[in-house]
């Protein structure tokens, strides 16, 4: 039997109390045998906030994640040169005794016909999408997107069903008091390193 494997990338810049839960229920809705959560060094798909380091966002997801089962943290695209491409990552996990599944939001869903060797990524993983806007007019779009998705590029599509959150990094960034979207041990990291000052 195939070891299930689940890759969770993203900037997060911060990681906040929404990343940890999607974590969660990607692992156990999917039951996976391991959970990589991997931040992207340089983003082809967003610019990232002044001031950022790898290295403080590597360790904010460290402290996170600490004590969770089946969960890691990995460096590997902090330890890559360049922007960091899902195709790269999803090749390097690849292996004949392991079954790849890649979360996603609803926004790289809609865009995923346009990332680079995209019908590769459709080979390597499952896709696993979730939604966290409560936004029913993208309804049809994401229907629509799916259908295109696998009958155009072969995607093997499944859905991750979570209550939405509507919470972004970028909120987190720009609030006055963050205690609320993060863990406490981030929400400590932060003030100690003067992160995200306003």
């Amino acid at each position: 039997m195939k070891t299930k494997l689940g890759i969770y990338g993203g900037t997060y810049a911060p990681v906040h109390n929404g990343h940890i839960r999607a974590a969660i229920e990607f692992k156990d809705q999917f039951e996976l045998d391991r959970l990589l959560i991997i931040p992207t060094s340089v983003s082809p798909h967003k610019a990232m906030p002044a001031g950022d380091s790898a290295l403080h966002r590597y360790n904010m997801l460290k402290l996170a994640f600490e004590g969770y089962e089946r969960i890691e943290v990995s460096d590997y695209e902090l330890n890559k040169e360049g922007k960091s491409y899902t195709v790269e990552t999803l090749r390097h996990f690849s292996s004949p005794a392991t079954e790849l599944y890649f979360l996603c939001g609803t926004d790289m869903l809609l865009s995923m016909h346009t990332w680079y060797k995209a019908d590769e990524i459709a080979t390597l993983a499952t896709l696993v999408y979730t939604r966290r806007e409560t936004d029913t007019s993208l309804d049809s779009r994401i229907e629509q997107q799916i259908s295109f998705l696998r009958s155009e590029l072969g995607f093997k599509i499944k859905e991750m069903i979570m209550e939405p959150l509507e919470l972004s990094s970028t909120v987190v960034r720009k609030a006055k008091d963050r205690s609320s979207y993060l863990p406490p041990a981030v929400d400590r990291y932060i003030k100690e390193n003067n992160l995200y000052v306003q």
